[in-house]
């Protein structure tokens, strides 16, 4: 069966839920296409399963547990984790530019804002609450795909949603004592791997920074672009493994590159994961090139200054983000 036969009456009780889902599956995930896929693939189970739904009352809880089971099962057939550059690959000692793409589905995927705003199931909870900012920073995101899939699930459903451990329990078949336990470890690899200070926040102080990135690299003007930069800031460029580290070393590359790639650039702002990126194309030099898709740069800030730059070169996310493939 496809999931364009589901009864439309099916989908009126889907639909509120939709997107909470996805966002659901995304943090489960760390990719905004794959969460995509299985939010679909939920729907369908949910529509073979409908008996089982007593009433519109309980089709939140119960659409979670089919949402999180399916990607308990995709997480266990893929029996990989995505991550970032940094945290796979050793910096470079000299700058080498662009290397060769490696398989998209080794790392983290960046989500629109107008997705992630559209979410209201995350809960306030006294203890352990994750806010809703920083739940989908990318720093967040990344650090849960270093979680095994029933430590994510169980740090999901009860810091960020607000269920009760029984609840979790119920909905990951198994004890509320291993929930606890599953939560413990899960909160300890957390506090391990995650930048508190990498949680976005936009400001307009922040907006106006933004600006003189975009005319610094519209203009190819590395001095102005070097000014932007923490002492300690950090470019990384998934599919690519490389990434550089220090003003200087993002200096070198970004003159190397423009250098090797010759042509015009356009920058559009946009948001994602709750911070601040920009959508970059590309137009090399001829009398009929247009501007080309390049890439999506998602930025962190810190005391005034850029420190992370992470160039998501996944042409093909541009549509989910709303962005147009060519500019005119």
């Amino acid at each position: 069966m496809q999931v364009s036969e589901i009864d439309p009456a099916f989908r009126t009780v889907f639909e509120p839920h939709r997107r909470p889902i996805i966002v659901h599956c995304y943090r489960m995930l760390g990719s905004l296409q794959d969460a995509e896929e299985i939010a679909q693939e939920a729907l369908l189970r949910a529509w073979q399963r409908q008996r089982e739904l007593n009433s519109t009352h309980a089709a939140r809880a119960w659409l979670y547990k089919i949402a999180t089971s399916a990607c308990l099962d995709h997480l266990r057939k893929a029996r990989r984790r995505r991550a970032l550059p940094h945290l796979i690959a050793p910096s470079p000692s000299k700058i080498l530019g662009v290397g060769s793409a490696t398989e998209r589905r080794l790392w983290v995927e960046p989500a629109p804002d107008a997705l992630l705003e559209a979410e209201a199931d995350i809960a306030e909870r006294p203890d352990h609450r994750v806010s809703r900012r920083e739940s989908i920073g990318l720093a967040f995101i990344t650090a849960l795909q270093f979680l095994s899939p029933k430590q994510r699930a169980a740090l999901l459903l009860v810091d960020v949603l607000g269920w009760a451990p029984e609840e979790a329990a119920d909905l990951l078949a198994t004890s509320t004592f291993s929930v606890n336990s599953l939560l413990q470890r899960a909160r300890k690899g957390m506090a391990a791997r995650r930048d508190t200070s990498a949680v976005p926040d936009v400001s307009s102080v922040d907006t106006e920074l933004l600006q003189r990135f975009i005319a610094a690299w519209e203009g190819g003007d590395l001095e102005a672009l070097a000014a932007l930069l923490a002492d300690d800031a950090r470019l990384s460029m998934p599919p690519q493994l490389e990434w550089y580290a220090g003003r200087e070393s993002v200096r070198a590359f970004f003159e190397a590159i423009w250098s090797q790639q010759p042509g015009q650039r356009r920058l559009l702002p946009l948001g994602a994961n709750g911070g601040l990126a920009v959508a970059i194309y590309r137009r090399p030099l001829g009398p009929d090139a247009t501007y080309e898709s390049s890439g999506i740069m998602l930025i962190a800030l810190r005391a005034g200054r850029i420190s992370e730059m992470t160039r998501f070169g996944f042409t093909n996310l541009f549509p989910l983000f709303g962005l147009p493939s060519q500019l005119a």
